[in-house]
C-alpha cells in the first residue's frame, strides 16, 4: 500500500514537472508601453500599455485571474559572521507595492485564452514620493529598483501559474529640488582669504557644475595648488558609504603669490552620476564637493566643503500633460 502511495506521488511529481515544462515553453509574456520603446518614466507619471501574452498550444489555457503588481524594492549588501569569518550576502525589502489591474475586456471571473497572441490593457500612475531607481557602479552595496510583476494563476491546481517580471526605471524630475546660492569663505593662519561662490548648487548629471574661487593674500604667501573632491554618500540601514565621484586639482591655480585672484571654473559631472534623493528615514543620497588650499608652512592648508545636488534632466511639459 504503501509503495502504491509513493509511486502515485511520484507519477504526480512528474505530472506537474511536465506541465511546468509545457507552459513555460507553449507561452511567452512581454510588457509593451504606450508611445515609448524604453522602460523609463517619471516619478508621478500616469503609464499605460498592454500585456501581450502568445498562447503556442492548440488546447485552450484557463486561467483564473491575472495579479498585476509594480513593485519597488531595495537590494543591501550586509556582511554576517560566521564560523569561517565574514560572509557578503544580499537583503531585499519591499518598500513600494501597487496593485495593476490587468484582464481581458468585458471578461468576469474565469476565462480561457485560446491560441494566438492577446493583448491586455493596463493604466497605473507612479507616486510622487517614491525615491528614484538607484544604482552607483563604484561600490554596490545600495540598489532600489522597481519592476511589474505578472501572475497568470491557472484554473486547475496541479498546473503551474505564469509569472513574468518587467523592471522599469524610475526618475526623479529636477524641477522638485531646490536652487540655492551658495558663499563659503575661511582664513588660514598666515593670512590667506579663500572663498568660494556659487550662484547654484544644483546640477544635472552629465552638465558642468559653475562656480567662482576667490582669494585674498595681502603677505603674498605662497598658493601652491586647491585640490577638489566631490564625494556621493550613500546613507542606508543606519549606515553610510562615501565614492569619490570626482578628485582633480583646479587649473591655472598653482604656485602663486598673488595679492588678489578672482577666477571662474567649470566641472563636468558625469552622466552616470545618481541623483541626490532621501526616501522616509531609511535611505538618502547626496553629495559634497570637499575644496583645499595647499600653502606653504605647517597647518596652513585652507578646506571648506559645500553641499551640491545632482538631479535629472526636466521632463517636457508635454510629456506630463499627456495623461492629463
Amino acid at each position: 500500500m504503501k509503495d502504491c502511495s509513493r509511486l502515485c506521488r511520484f507519477f504526480l511529481f512528474i505530472l506537474i514537472l511536465s506541465s511546468k515544462k509545457l507552459v513555460l515553453s507553449d507561452t511567452s509574456v512581454a510588457c509593451r508601453f504606450d508611445g515609448q520603446d524604453d522602460n523609463i518614466f517619471w516619478i508621478g507619471e500616469t503609464i499605460t500599455g498592454f500585456v501581450d501574452f502568445v498562447h503556442k498550444d492548440s488546447a485552450d489555457l484557463k486561467l483564473d485571474r491575472i495579479d498585476g503588481e509594480l513593485i519597488g524594492e531595495t537590494v543591501t549588501k550586509v556582511l554576517e559572521e560566521t564560523e569561517n569569518g565574514n560572509v557578503e550576502r544580499k537583503v531585499e525589502e519591499i518598500i513600494f507595492n501597487q496593485k495593476i489591474f490587468v484582464r481581458p475586456l468585458n471578461t468576469k471571473g474565469s476565462f480561457s485564452v485560446e491560441r494566438g497572441k492577446h493583448s491586455w490593457p493596463f493604466r497605473f500612475q507612479l507616486a510622487d514620493d517614491l525615491p528614484p531607481s538607484f544604482e552607483q557602479n563604484k561600490t554596490d552595496v545600495f540598489k532600489v529598483h522597481y519592476y511589474i510583476r505578472l501572475s497568470f494563476v491557472r484554473s486547475e491546481w496541479y498546473r503551474f501559474n505564469i509569472h513574468k517580471t518587467c523592471p522599469i526605471v524610475v526618475r526623479q524630475p529636477g524641477r522638485l529640488l531646490p536652487l540655492t546660492k551658495l558663499k563659503a569663505e575661511k582664513s588660514s593662519r598666515n593670512g590667506v582669504r579663500f572663498r568660494v561662490i556659487f550662484d547654484r548648487n544644483v546640477v544635472i548629471a552629465g552638465h558642468n557644475l559653475s562656480f567662482n574661487v576667490n582669494f585674498i593674500n595681502p603677505k603674498q604667501a605662497l598658493i601652491r595648488r586647491v585640490s577638489i573632491i566631490l564625494t556621493e554618500y550613500i546613507e542606508y540601514d543606519g549606515r553610510e558609504k562615501s565614492v569619490d565621484i570626482i578628485k582633480q586639482d583646479l587649473d591655472y591655480i598653482k604656485a602663486l603669490k598673488d595679492k588678489h585672484i578672482n577666477r571662474n571654473f567649470q566641472i563636468r559631472i558625469p552622466s552616470t552620476t545618481p541623483v541626490t534623493f532621501t526616501f522616509a528615514e531609511s535611505a538618502a543620497n547626496h553629495y559634497k564637493l570637499h575644496f583645499e588650499v595647499h600653502l606653504r608652512g605647517i597647518f596652513t592648508n585652507i578646506k571648506l566643503e559645500i553641499p551640491i545636488v545632482v538631479m535629472d534632466l526636466v521632463p517636457d511639459v508635454n510629456d506630463n500633460e499627456k495623461d492629463k
